[in-house]
């Protein structure tokens, strides 16, 4: 291709980009000047603020989403590109999944570094782009109203954080890495065949600017959680939700500069190896590992934390009864903060670390389950003493979370053992601990937050509540069936991160992979729930059950909460 030529597309391409840039700020302008004049005329401080009261929503596919920065709009931008990415991050995980169904390889025969492709970008895109991604966008979509905040300020440094953090997923998904999603050198700086590991540093670039528009986004929320909820919402009164995502996000910002600076050493190694590569006075691969790890244990709890909230949110919502002990849910979210710090070394047992700090990571580990058991005990009692519960689809996402999350903390607890952990270290025994929690807290109530928002997000459609209820039942058997057959063949021995194993462990991989399968048939019921109600008509108004708890001018967490009557009243038919 000549010069020329070349210096033509290049124009071309530059042309149509600024053209669409230009038409969606034209669009912009309209959008905010209709919003704007609408506000003056009902004497708001900004259009944001105008919008929440009013609950003027767009649904999914509004263009104002992508045009408009008050907080609704990028809550919903938020949860849109989270569910998108779940699609393509889960496509990755069935496919990866299906590859094992045989001990040798035979969908990836020959190219084995495709499987380690998938397992990589499968990991990273769930953690970063669905559970960071999900929970911030169901935060800055409802914390405004929870909170009665004053003005809606910061949209245009939201929206910038937001976009940035979104060109950081897309550029991880495009990189192809190989890495796992920990990055460890020297696997990361190795270029292997079939184009993966060929663009590592892209995916390191990305990963940066995730970090980089999270903790844009954090500071905004924090400031907006802290310093502009109204006067009628003090923090005695704050709802356990805008607790869970101050902790969520305080947490953030005080364990992912660990990574972020060593994720700029990992990218300078790129170019000229002196960090991590263990030659020449620089620093062993381990010492990456523990900058990561002091940043990979939080994210479990980043992961899970405002989905502990929202399930304080949701729970009285279905049994009419207010939250059984407010004080002990904000203790309990509390105390999740600093001891999940404290914990990170439990994955580097086998490091080499030495007996003491064994003892110590170990110990720690055990403390951390004071305060998940208070939170379990919490919603346990809090269902205990209800008249009745209606066992609706958010209702029944959240019973299965809590059942999962047990079963996930008692394993977590036992490969904590330093004995334990010598056994089931590198197996699938982790990825079933893990998937236990990530599958029944982060997916399941993130799904029951977008059915409890479905009238919301559809523009005033209900979802089919058969078509719903199939979604959760076989996410809910999936994941149990999958996770459950990854722990017994993980205690066996079963390693887990290879695209080939030993014929004993077939009947394991072959549960697995079962329940892998059930999972993605679940998510087309969601799928074309969704799409039934976009075809549909507006049957209901365009409220939700979230909000309409807090319209009293004085929300307090000390009242009893009205009760559903019916799945109607959180859009379900």
């Amino acid at each position: 291709m000549s010069s020329t030529t070349l210096l033509v597309e290049l124009s071309l391409i530059l042309s149509i980009g600024f053209a669409i840039l230009f038409f969606m700020y034209y669009k912009y302008l309209n959008a905010k000047t209709e919003a704007d004049v609408a506000a003056n005329e009902n004497n708001y401080y900004d259009y944001g603020s105008y919008l929440r009261d009013n609950k003027r929503r767009g649904g999914f596919l509004s263009p104002n989403n992508f045009i408009l920065n008050d907080s609704k709009s990028i809550g919903m931008r938020y949860l849109m590109s989270a569910i998108v990415f779940f699609f393509i991050a889960g496509s990755f995980g069935l496919l990866m999944r299906v590859s094992l169904v045989e001990p040798n390889p035979t969908l990836f025969a020959g190219r084995e570094v495709l499987y380690d492709v998938l397992t990589t970008e499968h990991s990273i895109l769930m953690i970063y782009m669905w559970a960071l991604g999900g929970a911030m966008g169901i935060a800055y979509y409802l914390l405004p109203s929870f909170l009665k905040v004053k003005a809606d300020k910061y949209g245009s440094i939201s929206s910038t954080a937001f976009w940035i953090y979104l060109l950081g997923g897309i550029f991880i998904l495009l990189s192809r890495t190989s890495t796992r999603w920990y990055f460890y050198p020297p696997l990361a700086l190795q270029l292997n065949p079939y184009g993966a590991g060929a663009y590592n540093w892209l995916a390191v670039i990305g990963l940066e600017m995730i970090f980089i528009g999270i903790t844009i986004a954090a500071i905004v929320v924090i400031r907006m959680i802290i310093m502009d909820r109204g006067d009628n919402v003090p923090l005695t009164k704050m709802p356990l939700f805008a607790w869970s995502v101050l902790f969520t996000l305080l947490m953030f910002l005080a364990s992912a500069p660990f990574l972020m600076a060593a994720l700029v050493m990992l990218f300078y190694d790129f170019f000229n190896p002196i960090f991590f590569t263990g030659v020449a006075g620089a620093s062993s691969p381990l010492s990456f590992a523990e900058l990561f790890w002091i940043w990979g244990h939080p994210i479990v709890y980043i992961a899970i934390l405002p989905e502990f909230g929202l399930i304080y949110e949701i729970i009285p919502k279905f049994t009419g009864k207010k939250i059984y002990s407010y004080t002990s849910g904000v203790i309990g979210l509390a105390l999740l903060m600093p001891l999940s710090e404290l914990v990170w070394g439990h994955h580097l047992l086998n490091s080499g670390f030495g007996l003491q700090w064994g003892l110590f990571f170990s110990t720690a580990s055990f403390l951390v389950v004071i305060p998940s058991a208070i939170t379990v005990f919490n919603y346990i009692a809090s269902m205990w003493t209800a008249d009745k519960i209606r066992l609706s689809t958010p209702m029944l996402f959240v019973i299965n979370g809590i059942f999962d999350f047990i079963i996930g903390g008692i394993t977590g607890v036992m490969q904590s053992m330093l004995v334990v952990n010598i056994q089931v270290h590198g197996t699938y025994w982790v990825t079933g601990h893990f998937h236990f929690i990530f599958m029944g807290i982060t997916t399941g109530i993130i799904f029951a937050s977008v059915y409890m928002l479905w009238p919301t997000i559809t523009r005033g459609r209900k979802y089919d509540q058969r078509l719903a209820t199939w979604h959760m039942a076989l996410t809910a058997i999936g994941s149990f069936i999958m996770s459950m057959g990854w722990t017994i063949g993980g205690f066996l021995g079963m390693p887990r991160y290879v695209s080939g194993y030993f014929a004993r462990f077939q009947v394991y991989q072959d549960i697995a992979i079962a329940g892998g399968v059930i999972i993605g048939i679940g998510q087309l019921f969601f799928l074309a729930n969704l799409i039934k109600s976009t075809l549909d008509e507006p049957s209901t108004t365009t409220n939700n059950a979230f909000e309409d708890t807090y319209n009293d001018e004085e929300p307090s967490p000390d009242k009893e909460p009205e009760p559903l009557g019916n799945p109607s009243a959180v859009g379900g038919e």
